[in-house]
This record gives C-alpha cells, structure tokens and sequence, in this order.
C-alpha cells in the first residue's frame, strides 16, 4: 500500500481576509498531494494525457478542524482505503508541524477513457495499493 507524505509552505497568495488558508486553497494543495501519488503508483499528468485518460473526482468530503496560516509547513498524507471495480477512494489529512490534523478529506475517484468518454476499470497499478482487508465496492 502506498502511503504517500508530501510537504508544502504556505504562502502569502494562499491567505484570505481573514489570516488564514482560504477554503479553495486547501483543495489545491490536496489536489498536488494526490497528483504526487498518482505519479509514484501509476503515471505522471503527461503519461495520463499521453495515454487519452484522465482522473475524475465523483465526490469529495472534506472537513475543516484546525485553521492553516501564512510561512505554516503542512504535511498532507495520502493513503487508499476503498476499492471497486471502477472507482476507488483516497483518504487525505492534513497535518500541521506540530503534528495535529487541521483537515481531514476522503475523494471518490474513476479513471476516464477520454476517447470513449467513459469510465474504466481502475487499472491494476492502483488496485495493487488496496489491501485485501479494505478493498470493497
């Protein structure tokens, strides 16, 4: 299973009017951390492009626990907890570096064949992330 931890800096862009991460930003962040995995267990944005298939979010769950502020480091660990035969699911958190969780956010996920323009089953590189013990539909 591939648990995968990536690091970033808050920045001055990602504060909003009220001194702290903006909601959006969080889902941009997010959204780097699990590129960064689709990249480790499967292929680069560019291989996915390359190849006519895409990433699709079906749903996103997030929850907002602590507030993230400017020159923070937060580390965002993914983790795969749920598998079907055309989607699965990553769990996302957010940890601030004092090691508490400020967010906490589960995507439902299908891969597309942007030429048939329909989902497809998840391909075996991704599958093989998923124990036995939490696989499911």
């Amino acid at each position: 299973m591939m648990i995968l931890e990536a690091t970033y800096i808050i920045q001055e862009q990602d504060i909003d009017e009220l001194g702290h991460m903006n909601y959006m930003n969080y889902l941009k962040y997010l959204e780097d951390a699990r590129f960064k995995w689709f990249e480790q267990v499967w292929l680069s944005l560019e291989e996915l492009v390359a190849q006519q298939k895409g990433i699709v979010v079906l749903k996103f769950d997030m929850s907002y626990l602590k507030e993230v502020r400017l020159d923070e480091t937060i580390t965002i660990r993914t983790i795969p907890t749920k598998l079907g035969n055309k989607s699965f699911t990553l769990k996302q958190a957010i940890y601030n570096e004092h090691g508490d969780i400020t967010n906490e956010a589960t995507f439902i996920f299908t891969i597309m064949d942007l030429i048939e323009r329909k989902s497809i089953p998840v391909p075996n590189e991704i599958k093989k992330q998923f124990t036995e013990g939490n696989s499911g539909h």
